[in-house]
């Protein structure tokens, strides 16, 4: 007996080509997808690359750094500015150490000069001494004082600073003293035997056993490895201070040497005998009465 042809299969065959030409579509799909290049695991072995962002802000961050381990920072009331301006002397001292807080920290210019020594027409000296009498000026400019050259002096080097107070017996020897906010500390960094550095002192505190020490304001430090504007706290008769200048108090009792700071660094005085001098000022006066018989 004969059956009737069944229809399934011609449905079977349109089923299989929609799903074959679905299947195709899909591919061209994933052919027009971006192609993601695959990960690659780092090699251990390989030195470790940084980011030109990263090492840029590791150079920017490193002066911060420096400081950070170099020394202390100034108090918060020096960031605001004195409420006086009476002129007075401790105003005076108020308003220097203030402008010396807002210079940068950094203030050496590319090429090695700083505006403190342009101040004694020297723009690439060592900048110390002038750092602090730049200050000095600016308070002096704004009070309309006269406090340079009479309280403190005005010579662009920590030796002759220090041999100016000593002058005017206003010197003290390291260990002698206990200096006040505004006097002058002169440090020897390598143990020459004088002066070799400056800095100010802007306040004194005291250790629990009483011990007294300075805190201080100082530009260029011999000893630091990038010049800069900073603070230092240490004891008041450290070995490298030499002495202090001070701005209150005299000191007639000072025994020590005036023109110098100790024997390895006294002149040689010799004084020529009179009889030479006589007969240099004799000389002196022929070829002057000479020179005027002449014209």
């Amino acid at each position: 007996m004969r059956h009737p042809a069944s229809k399934c299969p011609g449905a079977v065959r349109v089923g299989l080509v929609a799903l074959f030409g679905g299947l195709l579509l899909f591919l061209a799909w994933l052919a027009l997808q971006p192609q993601e290049s695959p990960e690659q695991e780092p090699d251990p072995q390989a030195p470790k690359q940084e980011s030109v962002w990263q090492e840029e802000s590791q150079a920017s961050s490193a002066p911060e750094e420096l400081l950070e381990t170099s020394g202390g920072e100034e108090s918060e009331s020096e960031q605001l500015p004195p409420e006086s301006e009476d002129g007075s002397l401790e105003t005076f001292v108020d308003w220097a150490i203030w402008y010396g807080w807002q210079e940068p920290t950094f203030p050496v210019r590319e090429d090695g000069s700083t505006v403190y020594g342009e101040l004694f027409d020297d723009p690439y000296a060592q900048w110390c001494t002038e750092f602090l009498l730049y200050c000095l000026q600016k308070a002096e400019d704004r009070l309309g004082t006269s406090y340079l050259d009479s309280v403190y002096p005005w010579y662009p080097y920590a030796y002759s600073c220090g041999l100016w107070f000593k002058a005017y017996y206003h010197y003290f020897d390291a260990g002698t003293y206990t200096p006040e906010r505004g006097d002058m500390v002169f440090f020897d960094s390598y143990g020459i035997g004088y002066p070799d550095h400056v800095g100010m002192v802007t306040d004194v505190v005291y250790e629990e056993d009483g011990k007294a020490q300075i805190i201080t304001l100082e530009g260029n430090i011999p000893t630091d490895e990038v010049p800069q504007i900073r603070s230092r706290q240490m004891d008041v008769d450290d070995e490298i201070i030499v002495g202090y200048g001070s701005i209150r108090q005299a000191n007639y009792a000072y025994s020590g040497p005036i023109t110098y700071y100790s024997d390895a660094d006294a002149p040689e005085e010799s004084e020529p005998p009179e009889q030479g001098l006589e007969e240099e000022d004799e000389t002196d006066e022929e070829t002057d009465e000479g020179r005027r018989a002449q014209n």
